[in-house]
Protein backbone atom coordinates (compact mmCIF):
# COMPACT_ATOMS: atom_id res chain seq x y z
CA UNK A 1 0.00 0.00 0.00
CA UNK A 2 1.20 3.63 -0.48
CA UNK A 3 2.56 5.20 2.54
CA UNK A 4 1.06 8.72 3.48
CA UNK A 5 3.52 11.66 4.02
CA UNK A 6 4.73 12.87 7.15
CA UNK A 7 1.77 14.69 8.77
CA UNK A 8 2.39 18.36 9.95
CA UNK A 9 -0.58 19.11 12.39
CA UNK A 10 -1.53 23.08 12.89
CA UNK A 11 -4.28 24.47 14.71
CA UNK A 12 -5.24 26.20 11.14
CA UNK A 13 -5.64 22.85 9.76
CA UNK A 14 -8.18 21.71 12.47
CA UNK A 15 -11.34 24.09 12.44
CA UNK A 16 -13.44 23.97 15.49
CA UNK A 17 -16.46 21.35 15.20
CA UNK A 18 -18.32 22.82 17.93
CA UNK A 19 -18.91 25.57 20.26
CA UNK A 20 -17.20 24.33 23.39
CA UNK A 21 -19.15 26.89 25.36
CA UNK A 22 -22.48 24.86 24.38
CA UNK A 23 -22.17 21.29 24.32
CA UNK A 24 -24.61 18.99 23.69
CA UNK A 25 -25.46 15.47 24.79
CA UNK A 26 -26.77 12.93 22.46
CA UNK A 27 -29.21 10.74 23.90
CA UNK A 28 -30.50 6.97 22.53
CA UNK A 29 -33.48 5.80 24.37
CA UNK A 30 -35.42 2.51 24.02
CA UNK A 31 -34.14 2.16 20.30
CA UNK A 32 -34.73 -0.90 18.80
CA UNK A 33 -34.13 -2.51 15.02
CA UNK A 34 -35.49 -4.79 13.01
CA UNK A 35 -34.70 -6.48 9.79
CA UNK A 36 -38.16 -8.37 8.78
CA UNK A 37 -39.39 -10.65 11.33
CA UNK A 38 -35.87 -10.82 13.05
CA UNK A 39 -35.41 -7.82 15.98
CA UNK A 40 -31.74 -7.02 15.90
CA UNK A 41 -31.85 -5.34 18.97
CA UNK A 42 -34.38 -3.57 21.43
CA UNK A 43 -33.97 -1.56 24.36
CA UNK A 44 -31.17 0.26 24.04
CA UNK A 45 -30.40 3.29 25.98
CA UNK A 46 -26.95 5.49 26.38
CA UNK A 47 -26.34 9.24 26.33
CA UNK A 48 -22.59 10.49 25.16
CA UNK A 49 -21.74 13.85 26.64
CA UNK A 50 -20.22 16.75 24.46
CA UNK A 51 -16.40 16.08 23.89
CA UNK A 52 -17.12 12.24 23.97
CA UNK A 53 -16.32 9.06 21.81
CA UNK A 54 -18.56 6.19 21.53
CA UNK A 55 -16.67 2.77 20.54
CA UNK A 56 -19.50 0.80 19.23
CA UNK A 57 -18.29 -2.67 18.75
CA UNK A 58 -20.17 -6.38 18.20
CA UNK A 59 -20.38 -9.17 15.45
CA UNK A 60 -20.73 -9.15 11.73
CA UNK A 61 -25.18 -8.69 12.20
CA UNK A 62 -25.14 -7.42 15.49
CA UNK A 63 -27.04 -4.27 14.29
CA UNK A 64 -23.16 -1.44 14.37
CA UNK A 65 -23.80 0.14 10.90
CA UNK A 66 -27.93 -0.05 11.36
CA UNK A 67 -27.51 1.94 14.90
CA UNK A 68 -25.36 4.56 13.05
CA UNK A 69 -27.96 4.99 10.17
CA UNK A 70 -30.41 5.29 12.73
CA UNK A 71 -28.54 8.12 14.35
CA UNK A 72 -27.88 10.02 11.34
CA UNK A 73 -31.59 9.48 9.61
CA UNK A 74 -31.14 6.84 6.89
CA UNK A 75 -32.73 4.14 8.47
CA UNK A 76 -35.81 4.25 10.53
CA UNK A 77 -36.16 3.00 13.98
CA UNK A 78 -38.53 0.16 14.77
CA UNK A 79 -38.91 2.06 17.95
CA UNK A 80 -37.64 4.41 20.46
CA UNK A 81 -36.17 8.13 20.02
CA UNK A 82 -32.44 9.74 19.16
CA UNK A 83 -32.09 13.15 19.96
CA UNK A 84 -29.61 16.09 20.74
CA UNK A 85 -30.11 17.73 24.52
CA UNK A 86 -30.49 21.12 23.20
CA UNK A 87 -33.63 19.98 20.81
CA UNK A 88 -32.03 20.83 17.17
CA UNK A 89 -32.48 18.46 14.53
CA UNK A 90 -29.87 16.02 14.05
CA UNK A 91 -29.56 15.15 10.56
CA UNK A 92 -28.11 18.31 9.74
CA UNK A 93 -25.65 18.00 12.77
CA UNK A 94 -24.21 14.65 11.54
CA UNK A 95 -21.26 13.09 9.18
CA UNK A 96 -21.71 9.36 8.48
CA UNK A 97 -18.84 7.95 7.22
CA UNK A 98 -19.79 4.49 5.66
CA UNK A 99 -18.23 1.74 3.85
CA UNK A 100 -18.78 3.71 0.58
CA UNK A 101 -16.22 6.37 0.17
CA UNK A 102 -18.87 8.66 -1.54
CA UNK A 103 -16.38 9.86 -3.80
CA UNK A 104 -16.78 11.25 -7.83
CA UNK A 105 -14.02 9.76 -9.91
CA UNK A 106 -14.27 12.37 -11.99
CA UNK A 107 -13.16 14.94 -9.66
CA UNK A 108 -9.57 15.66 -7.99
CA UNK A 109 -8.79 15.23 -4.97
CA UNK A 110 -8.64 19.27 -5.22
CA UNK A 111 -11.47 19.43 -7.14
CA UNK A 112 -13.33 17.08 -4.28
CA UNK A 113 -12.10 18.94 -0.95
CA UNK A 114 -12.79 22.41 -2.77
CA UNK A 115 -16.41 21.93 -3.77
CA UNK A 116 -16.88 20.44 -0.10
CA UNK A 117 -15.60 23.54 1.37
CA UNK A 118 -17.99 25.95 -0.49
CA UNK A 119 -20.98 24.57 1.92
CA UNK A 120 -18.98 25.91 5.10
CA UNK A 121 -18.96 29.48 5.95
CA UNK A 122 -16.22 28.99 8.58
CA UNK A 123 -13.45 27.92 6.33
CA UNK A 124 -10.78 29.65 4.65
CA UNK A 125 -9.85 28.74 1.00
CA UNK A 126 -6.70 27.77 2.33
CA UNK A 127 -8.19 25.14 4.02
CA UNK A 128 -8.29 23.01 1.09
CA UNK A 129 -5.17 22.82 1.02
CA UNK A 130 -4.16 22.25 4.51
CA UNK A 131 -6.46 19.01 4.13
CA UNK A 132 -4.61 18.01 1.50
CA UNK A 133 -1.32 17.35 3.25
CA UNK A 134 -3.11 16.62 6.14
CA UNK A 135 -4.60 14.02 4.23
CA UNK A 136 -0.77 12.51 2.68
CA UNK A 137 -2.19 13.62 -0.74
CA UNK A 138 -0.07 16.47 -1.64
CA UNK A 139 1.01 14.94 -4.39
CA UNK A 140 -2.38 13.40 -6.10
CA UNK A 141 -3.55 16.66 -5.65
CA UNK A 142 -4.46 16.81 -9.56
CA UNK A 143 -4.84 12.84 -9.97
CA UNK A 144 -8.40 11.25 -10.97
CA UNK A 145 -10.05 9.87 -8.11
CA UNK A 146 -10.18 7.30 -9.93
CA UNK A 147 -6.69 6.86 -10.11
CA UNK A 148 -6.09 6.64 -6.19
CA UNK A 149 -5.19 3.45 -4.21
CA UNK A 150 -7.95 2.30 -1.73
CA UNK A 151 -6.32 3.79 1.40
CA UNK A 152 -5.82 6.68 -0.63
CA UNK A 153 -9.45 7.19 -1.32
CA UNK A 154 -10.35 6.55 2.76
CA UNK A 155 -7.99 9.60 3.56
CA UNK A 156 -9.28 11.64 1.11
CA UNK A 157 -13.08 10.66 2.25
CA UNK A 158 -11.82 11.39 5.92
CA UNK A 159 -10.38 14.97 4.46
CA UNK A 160 -13.73 15.78 4.17
CA UNK A 161 -15.16 15.46 7.59
CA UNK A 162 -13.16 18.73 8.26
CA UNK A 163 -13.91 20.52 4.90
CA UNK A 164 -17.77 20.94 6.45
CA UNK A 165 -17.53 20.76 10.48
CA UNK A 166 -20.66 19.24 11.75
CA UNK A 167 -21.21 18.23 15.64
CA UNK A 168 -21.39 14.64 15.33
CA UNK A 169 -19.29 12.14 13.54
CA UNK A 170 -20.74 8.45 12.32
CA UNK A 171 -17.54 6.61 11.08
CA UNK A 172 -17.95 2.53 10.31
CA UNK A 173 -15.04 1.21 10.38
CA UNK A 174 -12.65 3.81 9.20
CA UNK A 175 -9.77 2.11 10.02
CA UNK A 176 -10.52 -0.51 6.99
CA UNK A 177 -7.56 -0.50 3.91
CA UNK A 178 -5.57 2.14 5.68
CA UNK A 179 -2.18 1.79 6.75
CA UNK A 180 -0.48 2.99 10.28
CA UNK A 181 -0.18 6.73 9.23
CA UNK A 182 -3.98 6.51 7.47
CA UNK A 183 -4.65 4.52 11.56
CA UNK A 184 -2.97 7.44 12.74
CA UNK A 185 -4.82 10.32 10.77
CA UNK A 186 -8.06 8.94 11.96
CA UNK A 187 -7.17 8.68 15.55
CA UNK A 188 -5.90 12.11 15.36
CA UNK A 189 -9.07 13.51 13.64
CA UNK A 190 -11.07 11.89 16.52
CA UNK A 191 -9.27 12.94 19.08
CA UNK A 192 -9.44 16.46 17.71
CA UNK A 193 -13.38 16.12 17.13
CA UNK A 194 -13.73 15.29 20.77
CA UNK A 195 -11.15 18.10 22.05
CA UNK A 196 -13.43 21.18 20.26
CA UNK A 197 -16.57 19.82 22.07
CA UNK A 198 -18.01 17.38 19.42
CA UNK A 199 -19.41 13.82 18.96
CA UNK A 200 -18.08 10.51 17.85
CA UNK A 201 -19.76 7.68 17.39
CA UNK A 202 -17.02 4.89 15.85
CA UNK A 203 -18.12 1.31 15.11
CA UNK A 204 -15.15 -1.72 15.01
CA UNK A 205 -13.93 -4.17 15.84
CA UNK A 206 -10.39 -3.64 16.63
CA UNK A 207 -10.35 -1.47 19.64
CA UNK A 208 -10.33 1.91 20.21
CA UNK A 209 -8.15 3.54 22.69
CA UNK A 210 -9.15 7.18 22.32
CA UNK A 211 -12.95 5.91 23.30
CA UNK A 212 -14.33 6.74 26.95
CA UNK A 213 -17.38 4.78 26.22
CA UNK A 214 -17.77 1.72 24.50
CA UNK A 215 -21.07 -0.09 23.72
CA UNK A 216 -20.86 -4.05 22.70
CA UNK A 217 -23.94 -5.12 20.88
CA UNK A 218 -25.21 -8.54 21.41
CA UNK A 219 -25.84 -10.75 17.71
Amino acid sequence: MVKTENFSYTPAVFPAAADTKNQVSLRVENLACARGLRVVFADLNFTLAGGGVLHVSGANGAGKTSLLRMICGLLAPAAGTISLSDSTPLAPQCHYHGHADGLKNTLTPRETIFYENRFSTSQEPSAAEDLLVLAGLRKQADQRVSTLSAGQRRRLALARLLAAPRRLWLLDEPYTALDAAGRDLVDTLVRRQAEAGGLVVLAAHEPVPLADNHLELDA
